[in-house]
C-alpha cells in the first residue's frame, strides 16, 4: 500500500520547494513537496490515521505529462537524516501489468483509488522519516515526477 501510495503522489506535482499538508493527526504529521512544476493532484486520504488493522482510503486524480508505457520508481528513505532504503521497483512493464494506471497516455484524466493497510509488518519509532521518489517511464527512463513525502511519527506505530 506504501508503495501505491508513493506512486500516485507522483503523477502530477506542484509549486518546487513547497511542502503540502497531505494528513494531520494528534499521532503523525504527513508533508510532500514536488520537484516539478506540473498542477497539483486531486488527493482524498481516509481515514486520517496509520493502523496495522483499519483500511486507509487513498483517491487521487491526476493528469500524467508523458505516456505510462513503461514505469520505475527509484525510492530512498530515511529515518532521521539516516538512510535506511534505497530501491527500484518495476511497476508497469507494457506487458500483463498489475496496475490499471499502466497504459496510461499522456494527458488522459486518471482517478486512481487504493484501499488496504499502509502498514501491516513494519513498527515505525517515532521520529521523522523522509522519502524520495523519482517515477520514470519509457525505455529511456525519462523523469515523470520526483517528489519527496515527510512524515512526522509523533509516537511509535506498533
Amino acid at each position: 500500500m506504501f508503495n501505491v501510495l508513493l506512486l500516485f503522489l507522483g503523477f502530477a506535482g506542484a509549486e518546487t520547494n513547497k511542502k503540502h499538508l497531505l494528513c494531520s493527526s494528534s499521532k503523525f504529521e504527513a508533508f510532500y513537496e514536488m520537484c516539478d512544476n506540473s498542477p497539483l493532484p486531486e488527493i482524498t486520504v481516509e481515514p486520517c490515521a496509520l493502523s496495522k488493522t483499519n483500511p486507509i482510503n487513498f483517491t487521487m486524480t491526476v493528469i500524467p505529462r508523458k505516456n505510462i508505457d513503461r514505469l520505475q520508481a527509484r525510492v530512498q528513505i530515511w529515518k532521521d537524516n539516516l538512510s535506511v532504503s534505497d530501491r527500484k521497483y518495476v511497476l508497469c512493464t507494457g506487458v500483463d501489468d498489475e496496475y490499471d494506471f499502466c497504459g496510461a497516455l499522456k494527458g488522459e484524466t486518471l482517478k486512481l483509488y487504493r484501499s488496504g493497510r499502509a502498514f501491516t509488518h513494519q513498527y515505525l519509532f517515532e521520529g521523522l522519516y523522509t522519502m524520495k521518489a523519482h517515477l520514470l517511464v519509457g525505455e529511456k527512463e525519462e523523469l515523470l515526477s520526483c517528489f519527496t513525502l515527510t512524515l512526522n511519527l509523533k509516537a511509535p506505530l506498533i
